[in-house]
Order: C-alpha cells, then sequence, then structure tokens
C-alpha cells in the first residue's frame, strides 16, 4: 500500500470537511492542477492462528493470503484564495478538464453548475 498517497487522501479528505464546516466556499485563481492515477496493488500476507490442545500443545498455523488495495483516480486544483490562503481543493475529472491554471475559481458555482 502508497502510505504517503493514502496520507495525503486522508489530509485532503481532513481539509475538504473543515473547509465545509467553515462554510467558506473556495474562491481564488487556479494555480496548479495535478492528476493521480487509479493504483491497484496485489500482494500477499501471512494469516496465522494458534491453538492449544488439552495437553497444553500450542500449534500455529499460517497460510498466506492474497490481499488488493485500490487508490481511486484523483483530481486536484491548487487556488489562491482571494484572502491570500492557498488550499487544494478535489475536484471531479470534469472541472478538472475545463479549469485551467490561471483561471478564477468558485466552488459555489462548481455546485450550481454540477446540481
Amino acid at each position: 500500500m502508497n502510505r504517503p498517497r493514502t496520507l495525503t487522501a486522508v489530509a485532503l479528505a481532513v481539509a475538504a470537511l473543515t473547509l465545509g464546516a467553515c462554510g467558506d466556499p473556495v474562491v481564488g485563481t487556479v494555480t496548479a492542477k495535478e492528476h493521480e492515477a487509479a493504483e491497484t496493488e496485489r500482494g500477499t500476507r501471512k494469516d496465522c492462528t494458534t491453538s492449544t490442545s488439552s495437553t497444553g500443545t500450542r500449534t500455529t498455523k499460517c497460510k498466506t493470503v492474497p490481499t488488493t488495495s485500490h487508490e481511486p483516480e484523483e483530481w486536484e486544483l491548487t487556488v489562491a484564495e482571494d484572502d491570500g490562503d492557498t488550499v487544494e481543493v478535489g475536484v471531479d475529472r470534469d472541472v478538472y478538464d475545463r479549469v485551467e491554471v490561471g483561471d478564477r475559481y468558485d466552488e459555489e458555482a462548481e455546485a450550481a453548475r454540477a446540481g
């Protein structure tokens, strides 16, 4: 599993919830765009169980179990807000494809457009 990417996704989700809780929509100029392709990783892990017999003998049995983790595709805009703050906003592909660096971004207008 790609820990830095997972931590980034968690940080973005927390940031999005925090921004949503404040009620302040993101409005400003797009300064950067970032796209991360979907990623699927397959691997294995050991799954072990230990049992104790009536005579006190402990037995451990292990088996190898296949694992799969999937990170979905992500699109992100970096926006320099009018108040001077810079925020990263997760968007859908349509918004990402339509908006260019240097364009004005208004979160409420995008929500209304999608609505």
